[in-house]
């Protein structure tokens, strides 16, 4: 039987609507032997994944294969279960987007940059409806991402302006890029500017809290005049680490990680040892006490993560 190839596109419980490679869409559904061969529900396709199959009588596609994942995103299921839900996968890029407005969490923003560097996609930072605010404020922002933040891009956009060329750069031919944030900071508005049409319904600000409406309810991927793909995922504002691996904080508190090195005591704690490398950069300012305090507040999750990976390798040996 001739087998087929696509990217899905979307995916709803139970069907998958894929682009084959001649630009084709049909729908999808997994067999019956993948389904008795999956391990965990992140073994199921998302959007991004390459799946192979071939096509039954109704000319639909019975997935047979998700080929190896170059990035998996993926999130903890919400409530008390400890399933992985896959976001998207295959992603070079992943735009975390946050408003100018009220919306704005450096800790959020935090986890979120935790769990980009964990799926093995680049995180860069944007900041959204910059309109909003002054340009004394808007300086303010960007000043305290990158500081916050050191190393990772931070673009700026609203809906009154073009998009700026910082931002087009991470958009290449035959690439996949996602969007993730929590709701309303603009998602959908941004994806309507890439594609110069309205493929999303975007709602205005409410009155209350000046937040955006809620509008994006499953994940989509669309194809860019350059040939570039982006994906829009519905806004996220709770976002646990549970499902992350300890390399992944090595990105965000990789700063201190080098300062460390420079301790006089290899088991320092960055508290009241003499000779620490960490507190001396604070004093001297190299390091923002602000990006310290957050590392110790991540501390205890990090001891809960190497503990869970310790108990996981164990029962594997």
């Amino acid at each position: 039987m001739e087998k087929t190839k696509g990217i899905v596109v979307f995916q709803g419980q139970d069907i998958s609507k894929i682009k084959q490679v001649d630009g084709t869409m049909i729908t999808g559904r997994v067999s019956g032997k993948f389904r008795k061969q999956v391990m965990q529900p992140s073994d199921y396709p998302v959007v991004g994944d390459e799946v192979v199959g071939h096509m039954s009588d109704v000319d639909q596609m019975i997935i047979q294969e998700v080929t190896t994942r170059k990035s998996f995103l993926q999130r903890k299921v919400a409530g008390n279960r400890q399933d992985e839900q896959g976001i998207a996968a295959n992603v070079s890029t992943v735009f975390i987007t946050t408003s100018a407005n009220e919306d704005f969490n450096l800790s959020r923003l935090e986890r979120f940059t935790t769990i980009v560097w964990d799926s093995g996609a680049t995180p860069v930072l944007v900041l959204t409806k910059t309109d909003l605010v002054s340009a004394d404020k808007l300086s303010s922002l960007v000043d305290e991402l990158e500081t916050y933040f050191y190393g990772i891009s931070v673009c700026q956009t609203n809906c009154y302006t073009e998009i700026n060329e910082d931002l087009k750069s991470f958009l290449n031919k035959g690439e996949i890029v996602a969007f993730i944030g929590s709701s309303g900071v603009g998602k959908s508005t941004l994806l309507n500017q890439l594609l110069q049409e309205e493929v999303q319904t975007t709602k205005e600000i409410r009155e209350d809290d000046a937040r955006g409406k809620h509008t994006t309810t499953s994940r989509h991927l669309f194809t860019l005049p350059n040939g570039a793909m982006v994906i829009d995922t519905p806004g996220m504002r709770e976002v646990g680490l549970e499902t992350v691996s300890t390399s992944a904080f090595d990105h965000q508190y990789q700063v201190i990680y080098d300062l460390a090195e420079t301790c006089r005591f290899s088991d320092c704690q960055h508290q009241t040892e003499p000779g620490c490398g960490v507190k001396k950069a604070i004093e001297s300012g190299e390091l923002d006490e602000m990006i310290f305090k957050s590392y110790l507040k991540m501390e205890r999750e990090l001891a809960f993560l190497k503990a869970k990976e310790d108990k996981k390798q164990r029962k594997i040996k």
